[in-house]
């Protein structure tokens, strides 16, 4: 194709994306706006009420951004041989309440990579193996784009409907199982949400997620988060994710505890290639089995807690 038309296109496609999330923005806002109103004699209320209505937005909003962090991270890193079942395995579940609106952002920053390279082609007048090289990496990116696409028409099901991710409870460097050490000594008015959290990990809804940017000691590793009570991990492999420690946070400030969330994961580092080997082990994998069912009973108040199904695990 022709670098102008190609360069043409790529800007049509990101315009029209652009517009849906837009649209998609207004209707959110224009619901807000719809539930907020009510009869005239009320309009005090209405008045303080909208003092707080950009605020809420922003906050939204910024947690948007922080969830769309953590599958763009995934995203990027994808190998260049992917199959389709490696991009559908890092994507949200499609309970995920904005499961859409993350695939029309993924499909975005593709376009938008695709459009960084025609430029760069034209710029510095790109021929031969060089040439071949970019549009390999464009076409690695139209691969993910086709991908994308399908599964926004639903015409790819499979078993995306009801993933079942893998989790590893990682161990201190004394043998302990962390996670269950720290929630043992957590108040059980905590028990529900650290349930929620991990049942979340699991079925790839992530609750409120967020990666880790601002400390290169805590990069790769991202949070599931609710009031107070955050669990830390990190994707050990397509589908298997390491939980490496559980925690009530007070405050984001709070010196001790950064040191402290530091130190367990330096821990966790010295054990990550281990860890990596060992979840191709079935003796190591049947006892995390039952490690991991003694958590989600800790956790559980009810009889009939939510059953954790594992088989082997497809890297």
């Amino acid at each position: 194709m022709n670098k102008e038309l190609a360069e043409e296109r790529c800007n049509e496609l990101i315009k029209k994306i652009e517009e849906d999330i837009t649209n998609a923005s207004k209707i959110k806002n224009e619901i807000r706006k719809r539930r907020i109103d009510t009869p005239k004699k009320e309009e005090i209320t209405i008045s303080k009420s909208n003092e707080y209505e950009e605020i809420e937005t922003e906050e939204i909003e910024d947690e948007y951004e922080e969830e769309v962090s953590f599958f763009l991270d995934n995203y990027r890193k994808i190998r260049d041989d992917f199959e389709d079942i490696e991009l559908y395995s890092i994507l949200p579940s499609r309970k995920h309440n904005e499961y859409k609106r993350i695939l029309i952002r993924l499909q975005l920053e593709s376009i938008k990579e695709i459009k960084e390279i025609n430029d760069l082609i034209i710029e510095e007048n790109l021929k031969d193996k060089d040439l071949e090289e970019y549009n390999l990496l464009i076409d690695k990116e139209k691969r993910k784009i086709n991908c994308l696409k399908k599964l926004l028409k639903e015409e790819v099901i499979e078993e995306d409907n009801d993933i079942n991710n893998n989790i590893i409870l990682v161990p201190t460097l004394s043998g302990n199982i962390r996670i269950i050490d720290e929630l043992e000594h957590i108040p059980e008015d905590y028990y529900d949400g650290f349930k929620e959290l991990i049942n979340s990990i699991i079925d790839g809804t992530f609750k409120n997620v967020k990666s880790f940017k601002n400390n290169i000691k805590l990069q790769g590793l991202s949070e599931v988060k609710l009031f107070k009570i955050r669990i830390v991990f990190t994707r050990l492999s397509s589908n298997t994710y390491a939980l490496i420690t559980a925690f009530i946070k007070k405050s984001d400030n709070d010196k001790l505890y950064k040191e402290s969330l530091i130190s367990k994961v330096n821990d966790y580092h010295q054990i990550e290639k281990q860890l990596k080997v060992l979840i191709e082990d079935k003796e190591f994998l049947e006892e995390n089995n039952k490690q991991v069912e003694y958590l989600l009973n800790l956790l559980s108040k009810e009889e009939n807690i939510k059953e954790y199904i594992k088989d082997d695990i497809n890297d």
